[in-house]
């Protein structure tokens, strides 16, 4: 008897599971941290839009929210274009910084690992300096885009 009931609650359990799932996909959760559900995948979701990112949207909840004339909307522009810029040089050396970091880390560890764990430390930092020099293209592509302007 004991049995059963364990396996009803069981049932109960995976059915409520299955159904939560069902309707999380049709009607998505908007209030976990301000972004749905569906927004949580690889964190890039957010971020799509114009090719210059969201400097544009921001400009214009600025002008919204503080009333901005156009005087000031000309004069705001160019300071947050730098503001950009600035930010962007600080994310690469920010990057720079981390990636000596771990690659020094790895190389401190290096001694106490035998030979088939050193091989796979080599793999993964080789794996790790070729994303990283990706990581560092892309934030440095933006960069330039920003000093060319939009």
């Amino acid at each position: 008897m004991k049995r059963k009931a364990f396996i009803a609650v069981v049932g109960v359990f995976l059915l409520g599971l299955m159904g939560g799932l069902l309707v999380g996909q049709v009607y998505p959760v908007k209030h976990l941290w301000g972004r749905s559900w569906h927004d949580l995948g690889d964190g890039k979701e957010h971020r799509r839009g114009s090719k210059h990112g969201s400097s544009g949207r921001y400009i214009r909840m600025l002008q919204k929210e503080l009333d901005l004339s156009d005087r000031q909307m000309a004069e705001i522009g160019p300071l947050l274009s730098q503001t950009r810029r600035d930010l962007y040089q600080a994310r690469i050396r920010s990057l720079e910084e981390a990636d000596r970091i771990i690659l020094e880390f790895h190389g401190k560890i290096r001694p106490a690992l035998d030979e088939a764990q050193a091989r796979k430390l080599e793999r993964r930092t080789d794996n790790f300096r070729e994303w990283r020099r990706k990581k560092r293209e892309r934030v440095i592509s933006r960069l330039d885009s920003l000093r060319d302007g939009p």
